[in-house]
């Protein structure tokens, strides 16, 4: 991916979640969602008594507080978006979490602005990774921050899956009459993958599942930012829209249906 590309990528990811803090935090509260995928992702990840995490793509810092409770440590946030960013360090409270504005490719750079070690226990992506073009890049960058034996973990893109297994955002987008976007995700779950396994040793996979509910997937994707994974073309009032037909039909298909996030986890060992 040439560099101009990346930059563009770059600003559209950060303007759509400039766009979303607000609706995020409404949703977070409705549901508590991405709480749940981070307490998932930690339980699979199972960092060894972590001193400090860094959380990459944190977003208003929803994860970051989990994590701070979950494991009772020092946790650094840094996100692209300087308004979810802003947003996050006026609610939180916590004294352990710090939310930081700068690149998932290059942490580095924004913890030396903040005067913050670059060394942590674990290193996690939480609902980000797949919004991340240069993603081998940022895994490098997140294994360069690594202690030995510490470990990098991420969730994915959720799919959509029927009681036999039938992938209901086709299912949707045809009945819809409309053409799905032929990557809804920037990196795929294979990519995110292998490139955890080039930095990682004793991979482990996982998923994270709730039964499909069309209310839940139209408030999720009525974000912003993540409303412009399914419709990209359009403007946000016309994707949220589109979003709740989308999704309305497939009531149908609710029942056995599932929401499912696939997990990965790996450690850094002295070889690696």
């Amino acid at each position: 991916m040439d560099a101009a590309l990346v930059r563009k990528i770059k600003k559209v990811v950060a303007g759509n979640f400039d766009q979303s803090f607000a609706i995020y935090d409404e949703f977070e509260q409705r549901y508590g969602f991405f709480a749940e995928l981070t307490s998932a992702l930690a339980a699979l990840a199972k960092p060894p008594r972590p001193a400090r995490i860094l959380d990459l793509g944190c977003g208003s810092g929803a994860s970051s507080v989990v994590l701070a409770c979950e494991f009772d440590c020092e946790v650094v946030g840094i996100d692209l978006s300087e308004k979810m960013i802003a947003h996050g360090r006026q609610r939180l409270a916590d004294p352990r979490v710090r939310l930081l504005v700068g690149d998932a490719c290059e942490p580095v750079a924004a913890l030396a602005a903040a005067g913050l070690k670059e060394r942590f226990d674990a290193v996690f992506y939480n609902a980000s990774i797949f919004i991340i073009p240069e993603v081998e890049k940022s895994l490098a960058a997140a294994a360069a921050c690594l202690e030995p034996g510490g470990v990098i973990g991420f969730s994915h893109y959720p799919e959509l899956l029927g009681a036999d297994g039938t992938d209901l955002f086709a299912v949707a987008f045809e009945r819809l009459g409309e053409t799905r976007p032929r990557k809804q995700t920037i990196t795929d779950y294979a990519a995110a993958r292998d490139g955890l396994a080039r930095h990682c040793g004793r991979i482990r996979e996982g998923v994270y599942e709730k039964p499909l509910d069309p209310e839940f997937l139209t408030a999720f994707f009525s974000i912003p930012a993540q409303s412009a994974s399914l419709f990209p073309r359009l403007d946000y009032a016309a994707r949220k829209i589109r979003a709740a037909e989308l999704f309305a039909t497939l009531e149908p298909e609710a029942a056995g249906a599932r929401m499912v996030w696939r997990l990965a986890a790996g450690e850094k060992s002295c070889k690696l």
